[in-house]
């Protein structure tokens, strides 16, 4: 049996420091306590008033920001000119119209972003019957309107003038036109490709860590090659987020996307700090990946900081108890990637060996990659137990929502792949090392074991694209 290296024991021990680290990181970051939902609306959704309406107010349970026009009324003639500003600290959005809104019905379209900074909008409607004199002071919402299930950070926003709102888009039809829903796929996309640089980056450094030894020096230098490409990986995808989500906040106006406004509406609440210590993180793990593991720890610092902007950027941010969510979390995202990142570097690896013609040794490394794989797979489903528990407010969002129906599909691709793994643990590796079956063909059992991590690489890829459309959307979407 091959003794693990000095080397291998000491990069073992930086990388447990720095899941330490991680875990501080985002605990001492902002948290959510409950969902950012639309509480009411003034007048209240279908309703008729008797008088002319003087503004239309929406009550959230917890402080939002307005995005773009924050609100646009569209009456009989047109859109309506308003004036659009928060009050009670971000808890209520008010458009207040030059003139009372006369007789005739009104759509109120509405944009904003909880604290995280993940966008919530919505769209009610109402009737002005009479036309009696404007109400002299406005009422407080009451009646219950829309459920937006999203979340937020604690913290409340100072009050934001909108002011006067002439020359701006105002049309609604814009917000779900075909290019605002193509720049938010794209943006989706680009979280993708963010998420799945993270996780081969960080999965990589610990298959380097964890199941590379001394014998195999010559490769460390190939895994860490695919690190250094992961980093390049994120940076391009957060960019293509950002301006995505630009694009999109602008309702696919491309001129108007491009402002400092439209940018800045798109890094709200903790928006900006998950995506500034995932850039952070991305130029230090493209920049700090070395021909070794203890040469790479700037790459192992940046996985980290990467790892805290996906953990703040998510949907755990708004359960509690806290403790046990971030933990939840951290360890999700940490196994997911000694998993995802393994599979790839694995099947890279071998692939190179094949290439220069090299002896595999795929037994030996199937051997030792399956143990890791194995314990990852297994904190992957418990984690994410947890963390479905506490972010789904009631059973039935899982079959009644799109956020739900996609978590359970993210799930059966889940159990595919562990099906997977699980046959290259149990038979694959058996028969690897079995000495029969390598004098009879060493070529035939690495390429055996390729074939498999092809196949979870593929469906690992779904997962991926998966789980950023979750991330970025609402839970009751």
């Amino acid at each position: 049996m091959v003794r693990p290296s000095r080397v291998t024991r000491a990069s073992a021990r930086l990388v447990v420091g720095l899941l330490a680290a991680f875990v501080l990181a985002t605990w001492c970051a902002p948290f959510a306590s409950a969902h950012t939902k639309l509480e009411s609306t003034v007048p209240a959704a279908g309703s008729t008033s008797d008088v002319p309406v003087a503004e239309v107010a929406l009550r959230f349970t917890l402080p939002v920001t307005p995005l773009g026009d924050g609100i646009v009324v569209v009456g009989p003639a047109g859109t309506v000119a308003a004036d659009v500003a928060s009050a009670e600290g971000g808890l209520v959005l008010v458009a207040t119209p030059r003139e009372p809104l006369a007789a005739g019905d009104y759509t109120v379209t509405w944009t904003a972003a909880a604290q995280d900074g993940h966008p919530l909008e919505g769209t009610f409607g109402f009737t002005v019957a009479g036309a009696g004199p404007a109400p002299s002071e406005s009422a407080a919402p009451e009646e219950q309107s829309e459920d937006t299930g999203d979340e937020h950070t604690d913290g409340p926003h100072g009050a934001h003038d909108m002011g006067n709102m002439d020359g701006m888009d105002h049309d609604a039809m814009a917000m779900d036109s075909p290019a605002s829903n193509a720049a938010q796929a794209v943006a989706r996309l680009g979280s993708a490709a963010a998420l799945w640089g993270a996780l081969v980056g960080a999965g990589a450094l610990a298959f380097a860590a964890l199941v590379l030894r001394a014998e195999d020096r010559e490769d460390v230098p190939v895994v860490l090659r695919v690190v250094r490409g992961a980093g390049l990986l994120i940076l391009g995808g957060l960019v293509i987020h950002v301006a995505a989500g630009s694009v999109h906040l602008a309702h696919g106006d491309l001129a108007a996307a491009v402002s400092p406004s439209a940018i800045a509406d798109s890094l709200t609440g903790t928006t900006r700090w998950a995506l500034g210590l995932q850039a952070v993180g991305a130029v230090a793990i493209a920049a700090g990946a070395r021909r070794t593991v203890p040469g790479s720890w700037l790459a192992i610092l940046g996985g980290v900081l990467v790892g805290a902007g996906h953990v703040l950027g998510g949907h755990s941010n708004t359960a509690e108890p806290r403790w046990l969510v971030v933990s939840a979390d951290v360890a999700h995202l940490a196994a997911a990637a000694t998993w995802v990142g393994g599979v790839v570097a694995m099947w890279i690896l071998l692939r190179r060996r094949s290439r220069d013609g090299r002896a595999l040794d795929a037994a030996l490394i199937g051997a030792r990659f399956s143990v890791v794989a194995a314990v990852a797979v297994a904190v992957v489903g418990a984690a994410g137990v947890v963390l479905a528990v506490e972010i789904v407010d009631r059973p039935e969002q899982l079959w009644e929502s799109a956020w739900g129906i996609l978590l359970l599909a993210k799930v059966g691709v889940v159990l595919v792949v562990g099906a997977i793994g699980a046959y290259s643990h149990f038979r694959v590796v058996p028969r690897l090392e079995s000495r029969r079956f390598r004098q009879r063909s060493a070529r035939k059992a690495g390429n055996l074991l390729r074939r498999s991590a092809i196949r979870e690489t593929s469906l690992m890829v779904v997962i991926v694209l998966i789980t950023a459309w979750l991330v970025a959307a609402s839970v009751t979407d």
